[in-house]
Formats: C-alpha cells, sequence, structure tokens
C-alpha cells in the first residue's frame, strides 16, 4: 500500500488517533497537513516529541497530546482527515469510536483505517486481553465487518487496498522477539535502541511484499456523508 496516493497533501488538519511512535503525523506533516497526534500512553507521546525536535519539525504544525480517544470530542475541533492505525482493534468500544469521528470530522472529510485481518494467523507473542491494557481486544476486521459498522456511524467506503504482506509480518515477529529479548536484559533503553536499528536494517526488506500473495492487513479509506 502506497500511503501517499491516500493521505491529502496541503493545508488540512488531520487528526492521527493512537498516533503510536508517531511515523504517520510525521508523515503527514511532511504532505504540508497541520496534524495533532493523540495517544493515551504519556510515555510514547513524549518519545514522539522528542522525535519531533530530531527531526525539526514546528510543533505547531506537528503536536501530540496524551488524550483518550474516546473523549476525542472534548478536544474542541473538527478534522479534515483523521488517521486511525492498528488501534481499532486494541478498543472494545470500536463503533462507538467511529460515530466520535464522524462528529468530529468535516462534512467532506476522510477517514483512513488501516487494522489487522481477523482472518489470519496469530502473530508471534500474540494473546488476546479482555481489557483495553495495550493489547489487541479482537484480532482484526475483515471488509465484510468494517463496511457495515461505518456505514452504521456516517460514512460510506470509497477505496480499500492490502497491506503488510509475508515479509513485513516476518519482520514484525523478529522486531518483537529482538524487543522481549532486549527487554530481559536490559530496561535502561537497550530495548528501543536495538529495536530501531533493527527496524532501519530490515525496512528495505518490506518492499518484498509486492510479490506475496498473503496480506495480513487491510486499509480503508471513507467519506463522511450528510444523514439520510
Amino acid at each position: 500500500m502506497k500511503l501517499r496516493k491516500y493521505l491529502r497533501s496541503g493545508n488540512c488538519a488531520t487528526l492521527d488517533a493512537g498516533c503510536g511512535n508517531g511515523a504517520f503525523s510525521y508523515y503527514a506533516s511532511s504532505l504540508g497537513n497541520s496534524v495533532l497526534g493523540i495517544n493515551i500512553d504519556s510515555e510514547q507521546v513524549r518519545k514522539c516529541e522528542e522525535f519531533r525536535a530530531f527531526l525539526n519539525l514546528d510543533r505547531e504544525r506537528c503536536g501530540f497530546k496524551v488524550h483518550n480517544i474516546y473523549d476525542v470530542l472534548s478536544l474542541g475541533q473538527t478534522f479534515d482527515q483523521i488517521i486511525c492505525f492498528e488501534t481499532l482493534e486494541h478498543l472494545k468500544e470500536d463503533r462507538e469510536v467511529l460515530k466520535l469521528f464522524r462528529q468530529v470530522i468535516n462534512p467532506d472529510g476522510v477517514l483512513h483505517l488501516c487494522t489487522p485481518r481477523r482472518n489470519r494467523r496469530s502473530y508471534f507473542g500474540e494473546v488476546l486481553s479482555e481489557t483495553e491494557d495495550g493489547g489487541h481486544v479482537r484480532f482484526g476486521y475483515e471488509l465484510l465487518d468494517l463496511e457495515p459498522m461505518l456505514a452504521a456511524a456516517g460514512f460510506s467506503v470509497n477505496r480499500t487496498d492490502k497491506a503488510m504482506g509475508f515479509f513485513s509480518l516476518k519482520i514484525e515477529e523478529l522486531l518483537n522477539r529482538i524487543e522481549m529479548r532486549a527487554g530481559a536484559i536490559s530496561q535502561n533503553g537497550r530495548q528501543e535502541i536495538l529495536r530501531t536499528l533493527a527496524f532501519l536494517c530490515l525496512y528495505p526488506l518490506t518492499f518484498l511484499d509486492v510479490f506475496s500473495t498473503t496480506h495480513l492487513c487491510i486499509y480503508v479509506q471513507a467519506q463522511s456523508r450528510e444523514p439520510t
């Protein structure tokens, strides 16, 4: 999946809901967007802000905030596009979150969703959680799951795509192994350093996914629509 052909460029207000390490926030900012990345994890937000400074990005154009996705209305803002990648499967009230997105997106706004597929084998070390403790509360979704959920929330699907093939999966599993091993060795930052170095070395191999017939994630672009 080539993200650039789907994200809006130029001066548009973008919400990165569940921004993780901030990668998509930085990328949207590079396209000229005014971006707000939210995450409930204060430590991850701190790291995002540190890396933003390293990239020398304008904090007014690429902001981060510790914020609960269920409380998105309290931001008091509306957005031209919302990015929600690898997040919905962590939330128990997924349908409610989609309805909240509809309330903070502009009439012609676009929602970008990317989630693991429901019909896949488990990732290395993946265990479903009964509570929202940072792990997956469900394996994921298929398009047949997401389409009616989006329609009920006031969106219509524009485009779909596949993401994360065999090689990306193997790299992700290797990175998880490295992270677990480093975490067992030390808690003084070695875990993050090793994972970052491994990612930089292995990332070029993800381009081999174009030859993969198995895709582990799906992308959906949805447009907000007026109620009928």
